[in-house]
């Protein structure tokens, strides 16, 4: 798929891997729809500097976990860009709430919910659009924790290896005119680490074979790999410094 004048929805965009993507993209000619839940200035962030390359993009705010949200993002997408090209499920709480032993029903449902469910519910109601133009990308933000021995975090691991089979899955379901594909960060330098110790932050380092961090540009370019490529479905790459060699 040629990315030029494509519309690309992120979700979770205003930091991070996805606010990295976002102007990745934007650089490369889409339309791009930045979606936040709660971080506006960081959304606006995005979209000023996608605005002072020579970009174009709209912000929206939806909280993804909730139905009516999903539906006013993409009517929203529709209204500005009358099509939908490109999906990036990338919205995510990044660890589990509390430890698992201690979690109540109500902290796991929203790892879940925002981690899996979301994710879901946002491209089931996007692969309509998708169907109706006759192609699509779908791609997901899974994590190194939802590889088969990759947990740490209850929770977030399931959550995410959930993600993983959603992808693989759903694939299948939707072929051959819309690909469904995943990106699998390892230990990327984003805010989530900022309140961690040096100690446990350099452990993290040092699982991996490359020895240092993962860049958030680097997720992106796997992102726009994937939307140029139209011969892979059913995906998860692995983008971790070597983690998974272990």
């Amino acid at each position: 798929m040629e990315i030029k004048n494509r519309v690309v929805v992120i979700t979770g965009a205003s930091s991070g891997i996805g606010a990295a993507t976002a102007i990745h993209f934007a650089k490369l000619g889409a339309k791009v729809v930045i979606n936040y839940r709660e971080n506006l200035k960081g959304a606006e962030g995005v979209l000023k500097e996608i605005i002072s390359e020579g970009g174009e993009g709209i912000v929206v705010q939806a909280d993804v976990t909730k139905e009516e949200d999903v539906d006013r993002l993409i009517q929203s997408v529709l209204r500005k860009f009358s099509r939908l090209d490109i999906l990036i499920n990338n919205a995510a709480i990044p660890n589990d709430i509390s430890p698992y032993a201690n979690a109540t029903q109500s902290e796991i449902r929203e790892v879940i919910d925002t981690d899996l469910v979301a994710p879901m519910i946002v491209t089931q109601k996007v692969l309509k659009v998708m169907h109706e133009q006759g192609s699509g990308k779908v791609l997901n933000t899974s994590s190194i924790r939802g590889w088969e021995h990759g947990g740490r975090s209850v929770v977030y691991s399931v959550a995410k290896a959930g993600l993983n089979s959603f992808t693989r899955t759903l694939a299948k379901s939707v072929a051959p005119h819309i690909q469904v594909n995943a990106v699998a960060p390892g230990f990327v330098k984003t805010r989530n680490y900022d309140s961690m110790s040096k100690d446990m932050v350099d452990s993290f380092i040092n699982q991996t074979y490359l020895k240092r961090w993962v860049d958030a540009k680097e997720i992106a370019y796997t992102f726009e790999f994937l939307c140029r490529n139209d011969a892979m479905t059913g995906q998860i790459i692995y983008v971790d410094g070597g983690f998974t060699l272990k």
